[in-house]
This record gives structure tokens, sequence and C-alpha cells, in this order.
């Protein structure tokens, strides 16, 4: 997974290292993260492009 940081208070994205620093100085840090790929069972890529029992599109 990759990680983003940001500092709500200072309005900047920091780097994973200056969390602890915002976070003591009472700073409020975000996080968003993304994963590096995606696996074969995604949710989302579940059932596509298969074909109905009697061979017809869905």
């Amino acid at each position: 997974m990759n990680g983003t940081w940001y500092c709500t208070d200072c309005e900047q994205r920091i780097e994973k290292e200056d969390i602890d620093d915002h976070e003591a100085d009472g700073h409020h840090v975000k996080g968003r993260f993304q994963p590096d790929r995606l696996l074969p069972g995604d949710p989302e890529m579940v059932g596509a492009g298969m074909d109905t029992a009697d061979g017809g599109d869905r």
C-alpha cells in the first residue's frame, strides 16, 4: 500500500516520518491509502464478462 499524508493545520502534504511531530504539536493528520495493485478477486470485477447459463448475454 502506498500512503499519502496531509496535515490539515499546516495545509500541506507531509512525509510519513513527520507525522509524530505534527501530532505532538496538536495538529490533525489525515492519510490516504492506495493499493499497489488490484487483486484478481476484486468484487467490482467478479462476474464481469460472464455469460448466463443459457449462453446469452446478461
